[in-house]
């Protein structure tokens, strides 16, 4: 490891233990190593270089639009017709209430792209409902945070955006690799939550199953399933851009909540604006802040080297990306997942791609592994946002979760060793 590596790591590291922001310390570290760096320093107009070749791509114009549509389905009545029809599909299922949450988040996911706002929209009206069917606090929201964090899997999703920006790689099959592996996170949730159930005798749920009920839940979420075929079916088609295609899921929001169900306002209207110009604010700061960091990472030639380094530990590949997960794992859970993609990008890719590993099932296997520390502290956005719904401590939550992340770890060892579970949808459904 380089000299230039050493300080920009030790100033990295020294930042966040003094609790500057993440994307500041991105940034200072950068130049420190920058000017430090022998026998020649580094200019640092590469930094404002590389902040302004990362932000200004047309793809990343998707995410504020994906993050509005999420948040105008929110407040305009679209996640209670979806929570509606996941109850109509559990009946009296041990654990109903649970699986509702989950298959909800699922629903909203496919219409939203944000962990954050399915957690917000559904923890809202399916906490307090959980408690009552005989959850505890704690496991009520650690259920909803985990089932949360599928909203970044399933597409359409901000981080797929981000990744095939960054990575080079194909938007439209990172978001149809999404929908195998986003399934098996709510099949595996929701397979703990019955079993939780079970064990602790709760009552079942009161709505009986029935094909009417179904059929008549399905009829009112017809307009908030439609998003998912105006933007699958439009990038699949070749009609649209991803960009495009989340513009068109805005417009479908403001149609659908504003003049069929009449329940956006003004006020809400503007409450989702505000909301996602923060969000897109955020991101785009962490974006712009991590290229200087991974562009001196790459010219210091880390990436090649670490992944050297791996090959030649051992050439069991088994091994090899058990010791990947780990690594996302352990640092999806002290570092925000955008800015931890986007460093881990250029180191893991080429050992993935060493192993024969398609990009895109590896891109998925990282967005998988660094969504369940959506849900871990200190960093986990899907936990925090659960626990302010639930008002719950992070003491009630801490051990009640660990089965529900035990579970996501299931499901990400089986798209990691099963590359079909990411690749056989794309290639079905043909270029």
């Amino acid at each position: 490891m380089t000299l230039t590596i050493q300080i920009l790591l030790a100033a990295f590291a020294l930042l966040l233990v003094l609790g500057v922001p993440i994307s500041i310390a991105l940034l200072l570290a950068s130049a420190a190593a920058m000017l430090a760096a022998t026998p020649v320093a580094y200019d640092l107009t590469q930094i404002p270089l590389q902040l302004s070749e990362s932000t200004g791509s047309f793809p990343l114009l998707a995410i504020p639009f994906v993050v509005l549509a999420g948040n105008i389905m929110s407040r305009g009545g679209m996640s209670e017709r979806l929570i509606d029809l996941a109850r109509s599909m559990v009946g009296r299922v041990p654990g109903g209430i649970a699986m509702v949450s989950v298959l909800a988040c699922m629903f909203f996911a496919a219409v939203s792209g944000s962990s954050a706002a399915t957690t917000a929209a559904i923890g809202l009206v399916l906490i307090p409902a959980m408690r009552q069917s005989g959850f505890s606090i704690g496991a009520a929201t650690g259920l909803q945070a985990t089932a949360g964090s599928i909203g970044i899997v399933i597409p359409p999703s901000v981080p797929f955006v981000l990744l095939g920006v960054v990575g080079g790689l194909s938007i439209g099959k990172l978001f149809i690799g999404g929908i195998i592996p986003g399934v098996l996170m709510a099949l595996s949730l929701m397979g703990v939550a019955f079993l939780h159930a079970k064990f602790q005798k709760h009552p079942p749920s009161s709505a009986a199953p029935s094909l009417a009920i179904f059929l008549r839940a399905l009829a009112r979420a017809v307009l908030p399933l439609l998003t998912v075929l105006f933007v699958l079916g439009g990038i699949l088609g070749g009609y649209v851009t991803p960009t495009e295609a989340a513009v068109i899921a805005v417009l479908w929001a403001l149609v659908v909540s504003g003049l069929f169900y009449r329940q956006l306002t003004r006020h809400d209207l503007r409450e989702a604006l505000v909301d996602t110009v923060k969000v897109t604010a955020i991101v785009v700061l962490c974006i712009g802040a991590t290229t200087p960091f991974a562009w001196l990472l790459t010219v210091e030639d880390v990436p090649q080297r670490f992944a050297t380094a791996m090959l030649e530990a051992t050439s069991n590949p088994v091994v090899i990306k058990l010791m990947m997960l780990v690594i996302l794992l352990a640092v999806g859970t002290i570092i925000d997942l955008t800015p931890a993609m986007i460093l881990l990008l250029p180191i893991l890719m080429p050992v993935a791609t060493g192993l024969g590993m398609d990009p895109v099932h590896f891109g998925v296997v990282l967005v998988l592994a660094l969504a369940i520390g959506q849900s871990t502290p200190p960093v986990g956005v899907s936990l925090f946002v659960a626990c302010s719904v639930a008002k719950a401590r992070m003491g009630q939550v801490a051990l009640p979760i660990v089965p529900f992340l035990l579970a996501l770890l299931v499901a990400l060892l089986v798209v990691t060793f099963w590359p079909g579970a990411v690749l056989w949808l794309p290639q079905w459904l043909g270029p």
